[in-house]
C-alpha cells in the first residue's frame, strides 16, 4: 500500500517522502484528462464542422461560450470541495462522483451522430465542462495537500504534469495511427473516437485506485471561533502578498506560452515552409519537457522552487529571442529552438503549482482553515483567462494585417506573426522573471509557516 500522509497537529511525525507507488497512482489521473482535452480543443471543432449541421466558427464560439460557465463553476468547487467532509476525504468523493457525467459527456461527444448539431453539441460541451470542473478543480487541490513539505510538493507537482504530457503524446500517436490506416477517409473523426475508447478506459483506473491506495490527509482541527467567511477570504486572499506574486507570474508566462502554441501550425507551414516537420517539432517539444523533469526537480531541491523556474524563465526568453530572425529554410534551427522551449516546459508547469500550494499555507495560518480548493479555483480560472486572451488578440491581430491560412501572405503579415510567434513570448516571459526574481516565500519561510501552524493546532 501507498505510503500514507499524515497532516496532524503534530508535523514530526509525518514521512519526509512519498513514495513512487503514491505519485505515480496520484498523476497517472493527469493522463487521461489531458488526452480528453486534446480530443476537446482539437478534434471536435473540426469533427462537428464536418457533418454538415454547424461550421467550424459556430462549433468554436459554442465551445467558448459553454466554457466561460468555468468561471462560475470553478470557483463553487473549490470552495464546496473545502468544504466537504466524509470519511473518505474532502476531494476524493468529488473525483469518483464527476468521473460519471464525465465520461458520458465524452463519449456522447467525440462519438457524435451524423446528425450533431449546435443543439446537441452545446449540451454535452457543458455536461463536459461542468463534470471536469468537479474532478480536476479537487483533483488540483489534494495534490498540494499531499504533503505539506516544500520539496515533496515539486515532486507531486512535476509527477503530474509528466503524465499530462503523456497524455498528450497519445493524442498525437493516436491521430498518426489513424491517418496511417489503410483507406484513411477522416482520420480527425477517427481519432476522435480512438481518444474516447482511450480517455473511457484509461480514467477509471487511476481515479478508483487513488481512492483505495492514496489517503488524503485528515482535516487539522479547527477550533471553534475559528474559520472565514467568503466576503472576508476574498480580502484576505488579494492581502497575499506570495500568492498574488505568483498568480501574476502564472497569468502572464501563460500569456507567452500560449502565443507559440496558438500559433505554431502557421508559422512552420508559413515562415519556416517546412509543414512536414510540424510532427517531429510536437514530438520534439514533449519529449524535451518529459527529459527536463528531474533536471527541474534536481534543481528546485538544490537551489529553491523559485529559483528554478528563473533559470527555465532565462532559457526560454534567450530561445524565443532568435524565432524572429528566422525564415525559410531554417527548420533545424528552429528545431533547436522548440526543443530548448519544451526542455523549460516541466519547470513552467509544476514549480508554480507547487509554489502557490506553499502560498495557502499563510492563508491557512491568517484565516484558520485550508482553503486549497478556492485557491487552486482563481489559479485555473487565470489560465483559462489567458488562454482564451491570446486566441482572441493573436488571431485578430493577423486578421487585421490580412494574413491568410494555407494561403500566400505578404511579408507585413508574416512578420506580424513572427513577432506574435518569438516576440510576445520573450516580452511576457521577461515580465514574470522580474516578478519571480526575489519571491519571498522560500523553503526557510515556509517551514516556518508550518511550523506556526503546528503550534496553533498544538495549543
Amino acid at each position: 500500500m501507498a505510503t500514507q500522509h499524515r497532516m496532524s497537529g503534530d508535523m514530526s511525525d509525518a514521512p519526509e517522502r512519498l513514495s513512487i507507488t503514491t505519485l505515480v497512482i496520484f498523476a497517472s489521473i493527469s493522463m487521461p484528462i489531458s488526452l480528453l482535452a486534446i480530443g476537446m480543443f482539437m478534434f471536435v471543432p473540426r469533427v462537428y464542422s464536418s457533418l454538415g449541421g454547424i461550421t467550424m466558427g459556430d462549433a468554436g464560439l459554442v465551445i467558448l461560450v459553454t466554457r466561460f460557465w468555468d468561471f462560475f463553476t470553478d470557483p463553487l468547487v473549490g470552495w464546496l470541495s473545502d468544504k466537504t467532509q466524509t470519511r473518505f476525504g474532502r476531494r476524493i468523493p468529488w473525483m469518483v462522483i464527476a468521473w460519471l457525467p464525465l465520461a458520458l459527456a465524452a463519449y456522447k461527444l467525440f462519438l457524435p451522430p451524423d446528425d450533431a448539431g449546435v443543439r446537441y453539441l452545446a449540451v454535452w460541451s457543458f455536461v463536459l465542462f461542468a463534470s471536469g470542473t468537479a474532478l480536476f478543480m479537487p483533483y488540483t487541490a489534494m495534490g498540494a495537500e499531499l504533503s505539506p513539505n516544500y520539496h515533496q510538493r515539486s515532486r507531486v507537482f512535476l509527477y503530474r504534469h509528466l503524465f499530462a504530457i503523456l497524455g498528450t503524446l497519445m493524442a498525437a500517436f493516436l491521430f498518426v495511427f489513424a491517418n496511417a490506416r489503410e483507406g484513411a477517409f477522416f482520420p480527425e473523426r477517427d481519432t476522435l473516437g480512438l481518444i474516447a475508447l482511450a480517455g473511457l478506459i484509461l480514467l477509471p483506473v487511476p481515479i478508483l485506485a487513488t481512492a483505495v491506495w492514496v489517503r488524503e490527509p485528515p482535516l487539522r482541527p479547527r477550533k471553534a471561533g475559528t474559520g472565514i467567511a467568503w466576503r472576508s477570504g476574498l480580502p484576505l486572499m488579494l492581502a497575499n502578498k506570495p500568492y498574488m506574486r505568483i498568480l501574476g507570474c502564472y497569468f502572464v508566462n501563460g500569456l507567452a506560452n500560449t502565443f507559440p502554441i496558438t500559433l505554431i501550425f502557421f508559422y512552420v507551414k508559413q515562415v519556416i515552409e517546412r509543414p512536414d516537420w510540424t510532427a517531429f517539432y510536437l514530438a520534439g517539444y514533449f519529449v524535451a519537457a518529459i527529459l527536463g523533469t528531474p533536471l527541474w526537480m534536481w534543481l528546485a531541491k538544490r537551489r529553491g522552487k523559485h529559483v528554478a523556474w528563473r533559470y527555465a524563465l532565462i532559457l526560454a526568453i534567450a530561445a524565443f529571442a532568435i524565432v524572429p530572425f528566422l525564415g525559410s529554410g531554417d527548420h533545424v534551427v528552429f528545431l533547436g529552438v522548440v526543443l530548448v522551449a519544451g526542455l523549460t516546459l516541466g519547470a513552467d508547469l509544476a514549480m508554480p503549482a507547487s509554489m502557490l500550494a506553499d502560498a495557502v499555507d499563510q492563508d491557512t495560518l491568517e484565516s484558520g482553515e485550508p482553503r486549497t480548493g478556492v485557491y487552486f479555483a482563481v489559479w485555473g480560472m487565470a489560465a483559462k483567462a489567458a488562454a482564451a486572451l491570446v486566441v482572441g488578440v493573436a488571431l485578430s491581430l493577423l486578421d487585421a494585417v490580412g494574413f491568410v491560412p494555407d494561403m500566400y501572405n505578404q511579408d507585413d503579415a508574416l512578420l506580424v506573426l513572427a513577432l506574435l510567434f518569438g516576440a510576445c513570448p520573450v516580452v511576457f516571459k521577461l515580465i514574470a522573471l522580474s516578478a519571480v526574481w526575489k519571491y519571498p516565500l522560500t523553503e526557510d519561510r515556509q517551514a516556518e509557516l508550518r511550523a506556526a501552524l503546528a503550534d496553533r493546532d498544538a495549543s
